[in-house]
């Protein structure tokens, strides 16, 4: 068993204020992203993180206080560590998301007595006052209340013009080992377990009739992609039942070399495809479930035979697996998934030459 601290991040919106604490929001954002760029901008040209030193230069240049400064000061780190770490050459960074990142000095948490469920004080650096937020909960929610810490570090996000709240729980959970399961995250079949259990087909069917056609960026594409992953997290639901410790393949750089030899059509369905939402939210699932996860190396997998080990890129036909070594026959991404669970129990997969084993037969 091995203990955790698990973390939850829940949206609440504020657009119950009325329109001068909006405003007061949107100026307060302004000042923030200009201190924040600011930041970033010196300790990119200087190849260094930013100090408090920059802090003190840029605070005779606004009305912020200087702990709203040090605040987007430990953002803009953040966010150059980010790019520092990177190998490749990058452009300068430029502030761009709506996100204010405060810890508790800078606001409070109230309940409420009428209407709403609790009001939400943010600190103004003008005059030193609190400026009051109206917020209501939802039913989801409240379990994070009753049975989650609330974590003392918040979030003011701006999403498609409308202000959130962004609060963050967290629980310590204790992750058990079960007996374990090779699961295969596919495009026509999204979850296959190795027992042979397959879940999600419909997901194909959203994407492909219900997504595609849909012009993106239009309100339907956007209400079309939210159906989608609401159905992904109900097949999740039902794979994810605590009853054994999932083991998953880590897949990368899936698209890369595949330009120009894709077809457009096949580019767009796996744009859709949600791979790394679907491997979070497995995780996510096992730490509510209290089981443990493993992750195993994918290569071979899809092309390997469990049977007799042979590997050839030949062995798989589409959806169908057989080998041309010892004639083994199963659903392609059955397969991949009883693979990654051998992967995990036993030694790596060892590949077999490019060819099958000749036989010398002594008549």
């Amino acid at each position: 068993m091995q203990a955790k601290e698990i973390k939850r991040s829940l949206l609440f919106s504020l657009e119950f204020a009325n329109a001068g604490k909006k405003k007061f929001l949107d100026q307060l954002w302004e000042e923030y992203k200009n201190a924040l760029q600011y930041f970033v901008d010196k300790g990119f040209d200087e190849r260094s993180l930013p100090s408090y030193e920059h802090v003190k230069t840029y605070s005779h240049k606004t009305w912020l206080s200087k702990r709203y400064l040090g605040c987007a000061l430990l953002q803009a780190v953040d966010i150059l560590k980010s790019v520092f770490q990177r190998k490749k050459k990058v452009n300068k960074p430029e502030v761009k998301k709506v996100s204010l990142k405060l810890d508790k000095r800078f606001y409070r948490l109230e309940r409420g007595n009428n209407s709403f469920n609790f009001w939400f004080l943010l600190r103004n650096p003008k005059d030193k006052n609190w400026v009051h937020f109206p917020v209501k909960n939802y039913r989801y929610a409240q379990k994070y209340f009753d049975e989650w810490k609330l974590s003392s570090d918040i979030e003011l996000l701006k999403r498609d013009g409308k202000w959130f709240l962004k609060l963050t729980f967290k629980k310590e959970v204790v992750l058990e080992e079960r007996g374990p399961k090779g699961i295969d995250i596919g495009y026509r079949k999204l979850i296959t377990l190795s027992d042979g259990q397959v879940f999600g087909r419909e997901i194909k069917e959203i994407i492909e009739k219900k997504i595609l056609p849909k012009k993106q960026g239009s309100k339907r594409f956007k209400r079309v992609l939210d159906y989608l992953k609401t159905e992904v997290n109900r097949v999740l639901k039902q794979v994810i039942d605590g009853s054994f410790s999932p083991v998953l393949e880590k897949l990368k750089n899936l698209k890369r070399g595949k330009r120009g030899k894709w077809r457009r059509d096949i580019n767009r369905r796996f744009n859709y495809w949600m791979y790394g939402y679907v491997l979070r939210r497995i995780k996510e699932l096992c730490e509510v479930a209290g089981v443990q996860w493993h992750i195993v190396p994918a290569s071979y997998t899809s092309r390997t035979c469990p049977q007799c080990g042979y590997e050839d890129r030949a062995n798989r036909d589409g959806e169908w697996f057989h080998c041309l070594n010892c004639g083994y026959e199963n659903d392609a991404d059955v397969v991949g998934a009883v693979n990654i669970l051998w992967r995990f129990g036993r030694k790596p997969i060892v590949p077999y030459p490019a060819k099958p084993p000749s036989v010398s037969l002594n008549l």
